[in-house]
């Protein structure tokens, strides 16, 4: 600002005080920026929490898998079975194997008991050949153990079965795998069974919560000290904003912000000192003219500040660009007046059809249709009822077609390689200026702007991608979503004659 108008930092915050802080841009800007990243940062951490314990559970499984079957080709079951019924620890092959399981559970951390079951005549009951386990209860030789409620376990006895959850019973709660012993004439012996205590996998659990937890808590506060960062940039310019209108609506127009910054807040200041510099001329020359004619028919006469606008106005409309395709190779076939006859006919069905959808014709080019929705009259509905307008178009054009071809006029342009006679429709929704065009004695309504010839080359380019309807991403979301399920999305793409792109599809 200007120094005679420049507020000091002592009056800028009693002007701000005035508003409760739940209420000022700055601390929104920052609480929304610390919830919104917070939640993005808490569902990301979820989910790869998620993602981690997945993975590690997938492979501890995978090896709980590995060993098991390990385990099961390499124990001798044919010497298993060999063994008297009744055989105990005493036993030089038990004992053996015993030891060597022992040794295998001692050198697995995870581990905690590897065992063999035997099933017996009553079903989903079975029998400890041996156990050899760490930290639960070691299973004496013959003992019974029962095993209806427990599938994986089962199924072990066919093929290898790793539990998908933690079980629990007398021994602990544990997670299994389990795989058959076969003999080498492919009887199934028992199975060979390793446990992994809950612990360990609850362990498990809390260290990659941990993790996670770590990276919440540092992205967290680096969050709380980006949005302090910007709540102090956002707070300045708004403070020297606030005060300068202040000082404006107390009538001090040579107050300027003179803001040196390049972004937003600087685009803001530079528009700010010309509204202000307007401002102060306008009521110099209020003033000025105030000396002609009383003060108060001076202020009447200046209060829009500009004239009306002439020969149209304002709106957002939809406009549908339609031409029939290969129009001058079908009018090769017929006499001047057989054409007119029949782009009549067709023209008369398209024009009760734009009428039916609330449209408004706005010109005939030829064989070419351009008609406008929303307007003269507003209707909210208009980027709809135009789709729906072109849809209904194209179905009435294949009755048409199926009534040439009963009249036998479709043989004049199948004559010429033209199977049917089928339009190309473009439609774009935005902004236009509709109103009246000419001179007092002739004028016509029309519509002009970007909208209109973005209208008209969707229109050219269904040639592009063998379409017949093509419509921009601005009316696309101004229609049902129901109704863009069957659109055809061809992405972004160039018009011609123009820098900016616009999204096209097709119905």
């Amino acid at each position: 600002m200007d120094s005679t108008a420049q507020p000091s930092a002592s009056e800028t915050r009693p002007f701000l005080i005035k508003l409760p802080w739940w209420r000022r841009f700055d601390f929104r800007i920052s609480a929304l920026l610390v919830v919104t990243s917070s939640i993005i940062i808490a569902a990301v951490g979820l989910f790869a929490y998620q993602s981690i314990v997945a993975t590690r559970f997938g492979l501890f499984e995978k090896r709980l898998r590995i060993i098991a079957v390990t385990l099961s080709e390499t124990i001798n079951a044919d010497a298993l079975a060999a063994l008297p019924a009744g055989t105990g620890l005493e036993n030089p092959v038990l004992s053996s194997l015993r030891t060597r399981l022992k040794h295998i559970a001692d050198a697995e951390p995870d581990i905690d008991s590897i065992y063999i079951l035997q099933a017996t005549d009553a079903p989903g009951k079975l029998r400890f050949l041996l156990d050899a386990s760490k930290v639960s209860r070691v299973a004496q030789t013959g003992e019974l153990y029962d095993a209806t409620e427990l599938p994986f376990m089962l199924q072990g006895f066919e093929r290898v079965s790793v539990e998908d959850r933690v079980y629990g019973d007398e021994f602990g709660q544990t997670q299994s795998a389990y795989a058959p012993l076969k003999t080498g004439d492919g009887r199934v012996f028992g199975i060979v069974g390793v446990d992994v205590l809950s612990l360990r996998l609850a362990e498990l659990r809390w260290a990659v919560l941990r993790l996670c937890a770590g990276v919440f808590g540092i992205s967290f506060v680096a969050v709380l000290v980006i949005a302090l960062i910007v709540r102090r940039q956002v707070n300045r310019p708004l403070s020297r904003v606030l005060e300068a209108a202040s000082a404006i609506a107390a009538g001090k127009l040579d107050t300027r912000l003179h803001a040196p910054s390049r972004d937003e807040f600087g685009l803001l200041a530079e528009q700010f000192d010309t509204m202000a510099g307007h401002l102060r001329d306008r009521e110099r020359l209020r003033e000025t003219f105030g000396l002609y004619v009383s003060r108060e028919l001076a202020a009447a006469l200046m209060k829009d500040g500009k004239p009306p606008a002439l020969g149209g106005v304002e709106c957002v409309a939809t406009v549908i660009f339609c031409d029939l395709s290969h129009y001058t190779r079908i009018s090769e076939a017929f006499s001047a007046q057989e054409v007119i006859a029949l782009i009549n006919e067709y023209l008369a069905a398209m024009s009760t059809i734009i009428e039916t959808h609330r449209g408004c014709l706005l010109d005939f080019t030829g064989d070419g249709i351009v008609a406008g929705f929303g307007l003269p009259l507003p209707d909210n509905d208009h980027a709809h009822n135009a789709v729906r307008c072109a849809i209904e178009m194209r179905q009435r054009l294949t009755q048409l077609n199926g009534e040439w071809e009963a009249r036998g006029l479709a043989a004049r342009w199948q004559a010429v390689g033209i199977d049917r006679i089928e339009a190309r429709m473009g439609i774009h929704t935005g902004p236009l200026v509709a109103g009246n065009i000419g001179s007092a004695s002739r004028m016509k309504y029309c519509v002009m702007g970007d909208t209109v010839n973005i209208a008209a080359r969707l229109e050219e380019m269904n040639k592009d991608f063998n379409s017949t309807i093509l419509l921009s991403d601005q009316v696309r979301v101004r229609i049902p979503a129901t109704m863009t399920e069957t659109f055809a999305d061809y992405g972004i793409v160039n018009i011609r004659g123009r820098v900016q792109a616009v999204g096209a599809y097709s119905v």
